[in-house]
């Protein structure tokens, strides 16, 4: 995400004496940062700052962080409104694919029988580049999977979507990769969250990657072709290039999988405990009743694996989710940044109770600001998706995932957001209706199924293909003995 933190330091003279509240944030903030800085003179801050927001924004984007040591706060000086840069080790795109090695795409794609499939993530959306993506599977005939954080990029009724992949992806789409041989990577890091088993992921497979980012390339997995740049324009090229292709064997059998296991269908998550509401339920009420118009900001645990699954985004930029790093806490700050920057977008925060616990604070940003939230929990009072590990993998030997809980709606009323309580769908339809009318934020709190699990899963350790669909196939695949 291309910010810049701007931090506060003790005085020059003070670093290094152990000063109150001297903290060397530079060395904790530097395994996740792009570039960092530390400003001393006041003269440097136009420079660095322009620098800083330049090297965010550019090539593959990512945070800056800019640490000034108190006396440059202090100091007056005379800026220079157009200060020159001076990055000499820094190449947004250090190198661009030829017209002659994009064109190989054609040598790949020109191959008798073959099963091609695109997987498209987070750099699609970053370099705008949904457009050339959907000209291009087009022009080819060539199904597409989201990852997670790729969600939107690809319209979602499409004939040739085949769904979000990974370890709780849809059963379609984790076949279509299982089965495809050669997959086509656009803007995605192959990490072990769509890869499962990576011996058996790369099995039989040639990879083309479509990379900003050159590190990543053959990073996880060994590509035949690599074609560096921006994803649009690489796209944009690759259609310009090459010749039109169909795959019907292919999209027959693709048809036939969506057929099999119900492509899209919420439903086949069965209800474990009628006293409880559903998740992928309520999200999919949440996506009809917003017609897939909305931004969704989700936390992390089950309830983001469904938003993914059950929330047809229509447009790309409108689903917020915490990918590599799974930090719980991030969907109430996300909903609340998309709220300042696409004030004309309907919002919505989907979150846990675990989650929504870590940043509750915010509640009080968001009242000050009247910001048109919809934030709902889903209260099962557990860390639902460390319960359903503890239930699936550790004997049922349920530690330190319980919860107990602030009663939810109480609380936004004592920060003054208007909130809403649903125990049945009846209810719960009627509040989604209710909570959109609000001018400003509101709050949904849906008591849901500690004990609904989140199907697909894709063990760790274990293949695509070996996915399980339900309990029936976990037991197949672990120790019988273990309880579920």
């Amino acid at each position: 995400v291309p910010t810049v933190y701007i931090t506060g330091q003790v005085t020059e003279e003070l670093i290094g004496t152990d000063a109150f509240q001297e903290t060397d944030v530079i060395g904790m903030s530097m395994p996740v940062v792009k570039h960092s800085y530390f400003v001393n003179h006041a003269v440097d801050i136009p420079r660095v700052l322009k620098e800083a927001f330049y090297i965010a924004s550019t090539g593959r984007p990512g945070p800056v962080h800019v640490d000034l040591a108190k006396n440059a706060w202090l100091t007056k000086a005379t800026p220079d409104p157009d200060p020159k840069m001076d990055l000499p080790g820094y190449n947004p795109i250090p190198q661009i694919s030829s017209d002659s090695e994009i064109k190989k795409i054609e040598q790949f794609l020109s191959k008798n029988n073959l099963k091609p499939l695109i997987i498209a993530g987070h750099g699609v959306e970053l370099s705008r580049a949904e457009k050339e993506l959907f000209e291009f599977a087009k022009h080819h005939d060539i199904p597409v999977v989201n990852t997670l954080l790729g969600l939107g990029t690809f319209p979602q009724g499409h004939d040739l979507w085949c769904g979000m992949m990974g370890m709780h992806g849809d059963a379609v789409a984790n076949y279509a990769v299982a089965e495809a041989d050669l997959i086509i990577g656009v803007g995605i890091r192959f990490d072990d969250r769509i890869t499962g088993k990576l011996s058996e992921f790369i099995k039989n497979k040639t990879f083309i990657h479509i990379e900003i980012d050159p590190s990543e390339v053959n990073k996880n997995v060994p590509v035949a072709l690599a074609l560096y740049g921006d994803a649009a324009y690489i796209l944009a090229r690759a259609i310009a290039l090459t010749d039109r292709h169909t795959f019907p064997s292919w999209r027959s059998r693709i048809a036939e999988l969506k057929t099999k296991f119900g492509f899209l269908d919420f439903t086949l998550n069965p209800v474990h405990d009628s006293k409880f509401l559903s998740q992928p339920r309520l999200v999919k009420m949440i996506s009809d009743a917003t017609d897939g118009e909305a931004i969704v900001a989700s936390d992390v645990g089950r309830h983001q694996m469904w938003t993914g699954r059950f929330y047809r985004f229509k447009h790309p930029n409108s689903h917020l989710s915490s990918g590599g790093l799974g930090s719980m806490g991030y969907g109430l700050p996300a909903a609340m940044g998309a709220a300042f920057g696409a004030p004309d977008r309907e919002i919505w925060s989907i979150s846990g109770d675990g989650g929504f616990m870590m940043n509750v604070q915010e509640m009080a940003t968001v009242s000050e600001h009247h910001l048109p939230i919809r934030i709902v929990i889903m209260e099962d009072n557990s860390l639902g998706m460390v319960r359903q590990w503890q239930n699936l993998l550790f004997g049922g030997n349920i530690s330190h995932s319980d919860l107990k809980n602030p009663d939810f709606v109480k609380l936004a009323e004592a920060f003054g957001i208007k909130a809403f309580r649903a125990t049945t769908e009846a209810q719960a339809a009627q509040a989604i209706t209710e909570a959109r009318k609000v001018k400003g934020p509101a709050l949904i709190n849906f008591k849901v199924d500690p004990d609904e699990h989140v199907f697909p899963m894709v063990i760790s350790g274990t293949a695509l293909h070996e996915q399980a669909l339900g309990d029936q196939d976990f037991k197949k695949t672990n120790d019988p003995n273990k309880p579920l």
